[in-house]
């Protein structure tokens, strides 16, 4: 009895770290992101005056690397657009620079 109980526990955790292990490494996860609002208020700013063409540029790029650097390779990341509804992450990219 006490093997059958030691080889159920065993069992429990073994399982246990193997799914969270796959859903930590490999499991595909989904985010969405209001790219048509972040592009429309640079769009905003840009034609106002309030953003030079560098600031732009520089804008872009830290988006890109926000991205990067807050999403591993197996995450997908979608327009807000195209999805209806579910439990996914949104990414809310950070206010310009100043």
């Amino acid at each position: 009895m006490k093997n059958l109980l030691v080889s159920i526990a065993a069992s429990a955790v073994i399982t246990i770290g193997m799914i969270w292990g796959y859903d930590q490494n490999f499991a595909v996860k989904i985010a969405v992101i209001d790219m048509d609002g972040y592009v429309s208020l640079l769009k905003t700013d840009y034609t106002q005056g309030k953003l030079s063409k560098e600031a732009l540029d520089a804008d872009l790029q830290r988006l890109s690397r926000q991205i990067q650097e807050k999403y591993s390779s197996n995450t997908i990341l979608l327009l807000n657009e195209v999805v209806v509804s579910g439990n996914v992450a949104s990414f809310d990219p950070d206010s310009q620079s100043e």
